[in-house]
């Protein structure tokens, strides 16, 4: 089976506060009903501490009353550094002002000194701007505060939007597929 999964990730903030926002942004979750505590928690079937709840439609406007009953449906809160990234085919980041690719083999060079705690400044070859690894769009990822939904279908603008604003500045969206 492959799982599909959406995490929001906020890329600029440190471990202290990353553990706070998460404390904030899972009862935030679950005050607006788009959560529910997963009372079936399963290691295997279900893992997610969080399931979908009353008011899922309002974050997943495609929601499912058949989604319901689906493996791995949850939603995770996580306060931790970890790499996101697609999981789709590898095409290297471009540039936010020109479009010029960044090469595949210096990206890889860039992200483990961001997973060691800073995030790198990257100067394009193609017009000499220089932005944070994380506004290449198409890179890899660095985060300590995360939301992931796992099997859900495609979430709203204006829940990503309230998501985002609780998460911090710099909050991306990511699609893996295991």
């Amino acid at each position: 089976m492959t799982d599909d999964v959406l995490t929001v990730v906020e890329i600029s903030v440190d471990p202290l506060t990353a553990l706070d926002r998460a404390d904030v942004v899972a009862r935030w979750l679950l005050a607006t009903g788009v959560v529910v505590v997963n009372p079936a928690r399963d290691e295997r079937q279900q893992p997610s501490a969080l399931r979908a709840g009353p008011a899922v439609r309002e974050a997943a406007p495609a929601w499912r009353d058949s989604d319901d009953a689906a493996a791995n449906n949850g939603v995770d809160v996580l306060a931790e550094r970890t790499l996101f990234h697609p999981t789709e085919a590898y095409v290297p980041p471009h540039c936010p002002s020109c479009g010029h690719p960044l090469g595949e083999e210096r990206h890889h060079e860039l992200l483990q000194p961001w997973l060691d705690g800073t995030e790198p400044a990257v100067t394009c070859a193609g017009c000499g701007t220089t932005r944070p690894l994380g506004d290449w769009p198409g890179s890899y990822l660095v985060g300590e505060l995360a939301v992931r939904f796992n099997n859900w279908p495609p979430l709203s603008e204006t829940f990503l939007a309230e998501l985002g604003a609780r998460l911090g500045p710099r909050w991306r969206l990511v699609h893996e597929r295991y």
